[in-house]
Formats: structure tokens, C-alpha cells, sequence
């Protein structure tokens, strides 16, 4: 599922080539994918789009918005007349536009907005620009890593918990935007192994593990995020995090630090790999 550096890229194609255009129509096909009136949002101008999160929301200048959580399989990808003559999509990720995956497309005053989703788990709502932040989804959100997760809290929300320390990482709720990538990686960088309960860790190991997640999340934000599997920018092309990765998807292959192969469990079932020598 793509995490914070994913969507933040998206986020930030989609600021260079959306605002300040109209919304002139919207095209849905998959009815259950989208809440709220597709008509209250004609006729506006993008103004603004901001990222909580996973979750990205797109401000409208008539006090409305569409709120977007791409969930595992979910792409946004845009196409018009300001796009770059040298841009590079991936067609084998996207295929053509429309195709069978694209299940709602918003016509601009400048091209078109394409929303695909090959597992249908996402979603977009439409609706009162000052009800957003009453979304469950929007709500409940922990605080976020390079952003407002600073040390102290982060060491509050880690020694109070008798849970492994992956799924503190990966709960929204207490820190948001980290996935399974992006927690493996941090796990291997601080040198501990996912399954430690988070009550353990000692002070040393939390700093470490804090600054660890800042690390592979700036590479992660430099490297334009990870297309190990459907996600692509807001021009369909691929990021390069997967070129970088420690440990994620890496089973089988040398630890980058000692040699030692990497391996693979089902934890909290996500898979989970690691270094059994440098994360004992």
C-alpha cells in the first residue's frame, strides 16, 4: 500500500498540474467507490491539496472538496495539455487511459483526472470542505513522522505499550503514513527485530528507531517512493525507492550490512523480513 512518501508525491504532481483548473464533469463507474454529490463539485477551481497521512484531500473554491484514500491498488493520474513533453509513465502499471481499471475520471478545464483501482479498496468522498476533518479516516490520525512526531512523543507512545514494536509503526492511529515498507526498513536501520514488544525497547533503541524512520522516509521522499507493486505518480510514472530498500521484498539476499540472508514471516499478517543476525 503506498505510505507517506508515496501519496506525498502524488500530492505534490497533483499541486503542479491541477490547481487553479475547473472541474467541468465527473465520469464515475464504480458507484460504491464514491460518496457525496459528484455535482456540487462542477464548475470549481482547484485551490488547494494537502496530504494527512495516507489520505489526500483536494480543496475546491466553492468550499467543497473530495477526500481520496487510494488504499492498496489505487492510482491518480493525470493527463492534459501541461503535462511534460519528457515524462515517462509506466503503461505496463497503468495501461491506457480510460482502461478497465479506471473507475472515475474528472474532466478539467486542461485535461483529465483518472482515478484507477485494480482491487477496488479505495475510496473518494465529496463533501463540505469544513466537514473533512470529521471523516473517521481524517479523525483519528496519530501524529506524523518529519511533521509533528517528535521525540518525546514518539518515546510516550512506544514504552506505554506492551505491543510488538512493527505494529505500533504501522498503527494510523497512534503514528500516520507508515506502512509495511517503510517499517521494515526502519526496523532493520535501528537494528531490532519487528516482533519485540515495544515496552522493552530502551531508551537508546527508541532514538535510534526515530531517527531510523525519519531516514528511509526522506529516501523514500528523494527517491519519488516505492513501485514495487501499482504505484505510480501523478504522470504514471515509477518511483525508485525499491532500488534502495534494506530489507523489504528482499528474502533470500544479503543482509547489506553483515551478508547474512534475508528472511521472510507472516507477522500480524503482513509479511515481515529482516536480518536475523543484525535484528536479534
Amino acid at each position: 500500500m503506498p505510505e507517506l512518501p508515496e501519496v506525498e508525491t502524488i500530492k505534490l504532481g497533483l499541486q503542479k498540474y491541477l490547481i487553479g483548473h475547473t472541474i467541468k464533469d465527473v465520469k464515475v463507474n464504480k458507484e460504491r467507490l464514491v460518496s457525496g454529490d459528484t455535482t456540487s463539485i462542477l464548475n470549481a477551481k482547484v485551490v488547494k491539496i494537502s496530504r494527512f497521512g495516507k489520505g489526500l484531500v483536494i480543496d475546491l473554491s466553492n468550499k467543497q472538496s473530495i477526500a481520496i484514500h487510494i488504499k492498496m491498488t489505487g492510482q491518480l493520474i493525470y493527463r492534459g495539455s501541461n503535462m511534460p513533453v519528457n515524462s515517462r509513465p509506466d503503461y505496463k502499471k497503468i495501461g491506457k487511459l480510460p482502461g478497465n481499471f479506471t473507475h472515475v475520471t474528472f474532466l478539467l478545464d486542461n485535461g483529465a483526472l483518472y482515478y484507477n483501482d485494480m482491487r477496488q479498496f479505495g475510496w473518494i468522498k465529496i463533501l463540505r470542505s469544513n466537514k473533512v476533518k470529521e471523516l473517521s479516516f481524517f479523525k483519528s490520525l496519530g501524529p506524523e513522522p518529519l511533521k509533528d512526531l517528535d521525540l518525546k512523543t514518539f518515546q510516550s507512545i512506544v514504552k506505554n505499550r506492551k505491543n510488538p514494536i512493527k505494529s505500533i509503526l504501522m498503527e494510523q492511529k497512534l503514528i500516520a503514513g507508515i506502512g509495511n515498507i517503510y517499517a521494515n526498513d526502519a526496523l532493520f536501520v535501528a537494528k531490532i527485530n519487528p516482533k519485540r514488544l515495544s515496552c522493552t525497547l530502551s531508551e537508546k533503541e527508541i532514538k535510534n528507531l526515530f531517527n531510523a524512520i525519519e531516514k528511509v522516509l526522506k529516501k523514500g521522499l528523494e527517491t519519488h517512493g516505492a513501485s514495487k507493486n501499482h504505484f505510480v505518480n501523478a504522470l504514471g510514472e515509477t518511483g525508485n525507492y525499491q532500488d534502495f530498500f534494506k530489507v523489504y521484498a528482499r528474502v533470500g539476499k544479503p543482509c547489506v550490512d553483515c551478508g547474512t540472508k534475508i528472511q521472510k514471516i507472516m507477522f500480524l499478517g503482513r509479511g515481515t523480513f529482516y536480518c536475523p543476525n543484525c535484528q536479534n
